[in-house]
């Protein structure tokens, strides 16, 4: 697996308040990897990019409030709204049982709970759950990863169940 690209995190929106806050939606609601004196990278929609070191973070119903250092006020913080956050892959703590990096996701084997390989997966995508995307004999399936569907994922194999597989009616 490659380490040395970058990964997006999250997508910063509003400024929030006066003092330079702004909200980010993170693709991984969940992820704690925004701590204090974190370096992180934005490009911004313009293509240009900023490294900024995180101040501070709290959640709120509506995504996370950031505080980065050198963005001290309203204007500053609207300047980056639309930005992309990203980090190089190796500076992320690998995942744990059960959890994944989309990107890590692309040529992993995918077999049944017997060892028969039936494809690969091709990209990973978050719909209401998080979905593979995988080539099976040559065509895409879209297997949700929920109980009853998937058995396990990591970085060097994902089963599935033989429902997965089959054809809507």
């Amino acid at each position: 697996m490659k380490l040395d690209h970058d990964i997006e995190l999250g997508v910063v929106g509003i400024a929030h308040g006066l003092r330079g806050e702004v909200t980010l939606h993170l693709h991984n609601p969940s992820s704690d990897a925004l701590v204090p004196d974190l370096e992180v990278r934005l490009t911004l929609p313009t293509g240009a990019t900023r490294t900024l070191k995180v101040l501070a973070q709290r959640d709120t119903g509506k995504g996370r409030i950031v505080a980065f250092e050198g963005v001290t006020d309203r204007t500053a913080a609207e300047a980056l709204k639309g930005a992309r956050l990203v980090m190089l892959r190796s500076a992320l703590p690998a995942p744990g049982p059960g959890e994944f990096y989309y990107d890590d996701m692309p040529g992993v084997p995918v077999r049944l709970p017997d060892g028969t390989e039936v494809g690969t997966v091709t990209y990973a995508f978050r719909g209401a759950t998080d979905i593979l995307a995988m080539n099976v004999d040559g065509r895409e399936v879209l297997v949700p990863c929920v109980a009853g569907f998937v058995v396990s994922v990591g970085s060097d194999v994902v089963v599935i169940e033989p429902l997965a597989l089959e054809e809507p009616l």
